[in-house]
């Protein structure tokens, strides 16, 4: 078993990835503009599935909080119901269709 050597300023970059992710990480309206060069086009969202739900929240994670993403998944899709979710880099991500028929994006810290 391996020491792992984590520094003052990975500790301090997580933690505060960690707060912003809580300040402004809920609720995102994901529209064209915010997938601009991602892998998923708008008018693939309504039917996409766990992969590419994951592919969409890594997009707008490393887009809004400016951290290059190296884990993502896909948990469940239910494109029917409006709703997918998953993990990208250790947060829980969930994606929702609103009232008025728009895609929101939700980042959590796991277990909150």
């Amino acid at each position: 078993m391996g020491i792992v050597m984590v520094s003052m300023a990975e500790m301090n970059s997580n933690d505060a990835l960690k707060a912003l992710v809580t300040d402004i990480g809920n609720d995102i309206v994901i529209d064209g503009e915010l997938l601009e060069g991602c892998d998923v086009a708008p008018d693939e969202l309504d039917e996409m599935d766990e992969t590419q739900a994951a592919v969409v929240a890594a997009h707008v994670f490393q887009i809004l909080f400016e951290h290059v993403v190296q884990d993502k998944s896909g948990a469940s899709a239910d494109p029917d119901e409006g709703v997918w979710s998953g993990l990208v880099d250790g947060f829980q991500f969930e994606i929702e269709r609103d009232p008025a028929g728009d895609l929101l994006v939700s980042f959590y810290l796991v277990g909150s």
